[in-house]
């Protein structure tokens, strides 16, 4: 999650190694099945939780929360907790997360969240979670006292599947030999195949996490067999999964999964016409057509930064359709409630201004460092970082920025100025929070 602003300037290389083994099992059917015609479900993505224990709010942590480039990692737990609090309001038939649960796999932040969504399962509401790039195996796990940074337990794909026992994997009628995959039927018509993108072998020996994602072939030829059974069952099959199944953005190495044509294939053959994922922090929808079969993916926006976003899906299990909406969550109110009106005016103008800040001070450091050749003055730069501090909020929104004083300025700029296209883009997001459509 480090460097929201680098997640889209950067390119970074996909990890060669492969998922460790996980264990072959069948498991007897959910007997709570939803039996309704509609099923809910409430998605997020990208949560990054650090558990309070693990800092103090000192010095360290404050400037190291600082660089995160646009996450809200000082109120991560809180923002968590909102989001608990309104699912708990709401009621939803299933919870998903898809991964990068915690802010880099500290076992201290795994149990905090699993202690949170245990409040979820204890109200009979369904948890079904999958383990991003930051999540397992993860060298830069990281405590906080006072002045100093400190190591801290990782864990292990086997502890990871041990502390969400009952966010999911308790819950699997089936189980992928070749990952940390698994099934779940909350429902006779409605399944949702839980998949691990996320490569985690050679983690300790390259010294951070891999960005990338991929399937072996063993867990696409289980993805293939599922698929094969949903159809002979006229079930509606979802994946969820970390990784991308498109591109998204004009950067995306690293973002959409290895050998995404691949897995497109399988994909479509299997008739599973929506997938779930988050990784890339912006809320984006996509589709592409594949053999005759069209493919929608709907990448949830981190609930770590920006709007906060949560969606609701839908899904009509007589008619086979299904509607989806972003929604912000209300942390201001949730913090106004539990803290007081002071405590939600400082966050609100906190949580605006670390996103802000992300891009504006990513540009201001390019255009310093082109000055040499485009003697542009002291106050153009300023108004070109603004125009980037604003399309950053939009871009991680999924919506259009506004067409203000800044953005005008860009569009004044030689077409080969670097971040012009991507701040340009911004002005045409459009189709990202809403959606409807065939899910079998």
């Amino acid at each position: 999650m480090k460097n929201t602003i680098r997640h889209w300037a950067l390119t970074l290389a996909l990890g060669s190694a492969l998922l460790l083994a996980g264990c072959q099992a069948q498991a007897k059917p959910n007997p709570s099945q939803v039996k309704t015609r509609q099923l809910t479900a409430m998605v997020i993505s990208d949560d990054h939780v650090i558990a309070p224990k693990l800092h103090d709010n000192g010095s360290a942590f404050k400037s190291y929360a600082a660089s995160d480039a646009g996450a809200d990692l000082k109120y991560s737990a809180t923002i968590f907790k909102a989001f608990i609090a309104t699912a708990l309001h709401k009621k939803p038939d299933v919870v998903i997360v898809s991964g990068d649960i915690t802010n880099n796999g500290e076992k201290a932040s795994h149990e905090y969240v699993a202690s949170q969504l245990k409040r979820l399962t204890q109200r009979h509401i369904r948890v079904y979670v999958v383990p991003g790039n930051h999540d397992i195996n993860n060298p830069m796990t990281r405590s906080f006292k006072g002045k100093k940074q400190y190591g801290a337990d990782a864990i292990s794909p086997s502890e990871f599947k041990s502390i969400y026992a009952k966010a999911g994997y308790a819950a699997g009628v089936q189980h992928d030999s070749s990952s940390l995959s698994y099934l779940v039927k909350p429902s006779q018509k409605t399944w949702f195949l839980m998949l691990d993108s996320a490569i985690y072998k050679g983690n300790y020996q390259q010294g951070s996490s891999t960005v990338g994602g991929g399937f072996t072939d063993g867990t696409l030829d289980w993805i293939a067999k599922v698929g094969r059974e949903a159809k002979k069952q006229h079930a509606t099959l979802i994946p969820v999964m970390h990784h991308n199944l498109m591109n998204h953005t004009m950067i995306h190495q690293g973002y959409t999964i290895g050998y995404a044509d691949q897995v497109q294939k399988v994909f479509s053959q299997a008739n599973a016409k929506l997938t779930l994922s988050g990784h890339i922090h912006a809320q984006s929808i996509k589709a592409t057509t594949v053999n005759d079969t069209k493919l929608t993916e709907i990448a949830s926006g981190a609930l770590i930064l920006g709007n906060h976003y949560y969606g609701t899906l839908k899904i009509d299990q007589t008619a086979g359709t299904a509607t989806y909406h972003a929604k912000p969550l209300n942390v201001t109110n949730y913090i106004k409630a539990n803290q007081g009106a002071h405590a939600a005016t400082v966050y609100r103008k906190y949580d605006h201004d670390v996103l802000y800040a992300s891009g504006y001070n990513a540009a201001l450091s390019q255009l310093y460092e082109d000055r040499s050749e485009s003697n542009y003055s002291t106050k153009k730069i300023k108004t070109l970082a603004a125009g980037m501090g604003e399309a950053n909020i939009a871009l991680f929104s999924g919506q259009p920025v506004k067409n203000s004083a800044n953005i005008k300025a860009w569009e004044k700029m030689p077409k080969s100025t670097r971040l012009r296209q991507f701040i340009l883009r911004t002005k045409h997001l459009h189709g990202n929070v809403d959606w409807s459509g065939s899910v079998r």
